[in-house]
């Protein structure tokens, strides 16, 4: 390799690397505040309009979860991905977005008529309102700006549609029958705001338009389908819990289970912002090639994501009930034992392997995983809902993380030593479980909000001093 060839490498990974910490930075932006906000609306929600209007807000929002998946038709993921590959080519980049565009507008109507005709056979029409969420899929290209990495963008949109929404349902939502008008604000601020998208799109040097729907249908149907297929069978354990409770058991438990369990999805969220903003970078780096930069950027990937889930996960299990006396009213009797149960999901959704395996384009193997995790928590909620509610709604989906990811790990072997990562993970495991055994014993239960504070005053100043002094060296 020429000097000159070196010192280009050079200026691209410095380049790449301040970029991915760019969007590290907007995406943490957002999800901090995504997060505070809806700290501090749960509270207020869930003693407003109760565990009954809150229980068909999520059944809702559940159900119309699987006609948005139709109405995408994996448009969101390989729209990403295809406009990442080919954003230094600006004429395929175009016409890669009118077919997509074209694609996704048309799968979304039909998903506007199936889901209408389930609302008009379930005879409850609140059910109506949740077509705003298909039409906000439908306009929806977040997926444009993620694949030309514009963080930025989908950042200062989604602070101030969080904002405005937060602010219209404390203004406005004050009794328990505003269910109606809590989902029309909470979905619409989302749907006016992809205005935004639309209006922004020189700044990605595209113009919008439309290409044949014969085009679009031939070229992105298969691929597309590849990415749709794996995350039906995601969503058949995430969102089918909730569908599966509310006919098994009861409209109250799918709030039970669904609010407490988003808590632990906030944290999700939060840990998984790193994956999110590496997606493009991966699918870059494996397109052309880089291999090594490729398993540098997933073994940094790995790292950081398990120094922070592991110890949110422990921290967790130690402060659930003083945190559910804080977030729901005194009737989500057993929420402290979902946010217990699905704890563990910090951990395996953290990791974000789907990331990875759609970066390497390994959708076959993926889908073969998830779909024997569908099979475990069909089986699961056959099992345990009936008898056990919202607490056999968390044992299946904890189960069914474990099965998956298990799974994942082991098929990722080949192309990933994963020796140093089991090492790692134990590591910070034993150090996480020592802090929380003596943090039990010192503290004893945690029930006031004050105790609560104190724990977590406590875990935090003991894991950083483990993180100087051993963590931080691997």
């Amino acid at each position: 390799m020429t000097a000159y060839g070196g010192l280009q490498l050079s200026v691209y990974g410095t380049l790449a690397k301040a970029r991915i910490l760019n969007n590290v930075f907007y995406n943490g932006a957002v999800q901090t505040s995504s997060i505070l906000l809806n700290l501090l609306l749960m509270p207020y929600i869930t003693r407003i309009l109760g565990k009954d209007a809150l229980g068909i807000n999520s059944f809702g929002q559940a159900i119309v979860g699987y006609f948005v998946l139709l109405g995408n038709l994996g448009i969101t993921i390989y729209g990403a991905k295809v406009i990442a590959e080919c954003r230094d080519d600006k004429n395929r980049k175009q016409q890669k977005f009118a077919e997509c565009v074209t694609y996704q507008f048309f799968f979304n109507v039909i998903a506007i008529l199936l889901y209408n005709s389930w609302v008009i056979f379930q005879g409850d029409y609140i059910y109506f309102l949740f077509n705003i969420i298909i039409l906000t899929s439908m306009t929806d290209l977040s997926w444009a700006y993620t694949g030309m990495e514009r963080f930025d963008l989908i950042a200062v949109r989604n602070l101030v549609i969080k904002f405005v929404g937060t602010l219209l349902i404390f203004l406005f939502v004050k009794q328990h029958e505003d269910l109606s008008l809590f989902i029309i604000i909470q979905q619409g601020v989302l749907l006016i705001s992809n205005v935004v998208f639309w209006l922004e799109l020189d700044k990605l040097e595209i113009v919008p338009r439309f290409s044949s729907l014969t085009l679009s249908l031939k070229n992105i149907f298969n691929p597309a389908i590849s990415v749709f297929i794996p995350s039906v069978f995601t969503s058949l354990y995430l969102s089918l819990n909730k569908v599966m409770l509310g006919y098994l058991s009861s409209i109250d438990e799918v709030a039970i289970y669904d609010y407490p369990n988003r808590l632990v999805r906030i944290g999700i969220t939060f840990i998984g912002i790193l994956g999110t903003v590496m997606m493009p970078r991966l699918a870059y780096l494996h397109h052309n090639q880089s291999k090594q930069e490729y398993q540098n950027k997933t073994k940094d990937l790995f790292r950081y994501s398990l120094l922070i889930s592991v110890p949110a996960f422990f921290l967790l299990e130690l402060v659930a009930l003083p945190l559910c006396d804080i977030f729901f009213s005194e009737t989500f009797e057993g929420a402290d034992m979902v946010i217990k149960i699905v704890a563990p999901t910090l951990i395996t959704s953290g990791l974000s392997l789907y990331v990875i395996y759609v970066s390497l384009n390994k959708m076959k193997t993926f889908l073969n995983c998830v779909a024997i995790g569908a099979l475990v928590s069909l089986v699961l909620n056959i099992l345990l809902m009936p008898h056990y509610g919202a607490i056999g709604a968390a044992i299946s989906l904890l189960a069914t993380e474990m099965v998956v990811h298990i799974l994942l790990l082991y098929y990722l072997r080949s192309i990933y030593s994963l020796r140093w990562l089991l090492h790692y993970l134990f590591k910070i495991i034993a150090i996480c479980t020592s802090i929380y055994v003596l943090l039990v014993i010192v503290l004893g239960d945690i029930l006031s909000l004050l105790e609560m504070c104190l724990a977590i005053f406590s875990y935090g100043i003991l894991y950083g001093l483990c993180f100087l002094l051993y963590l931080r060296k691997m």
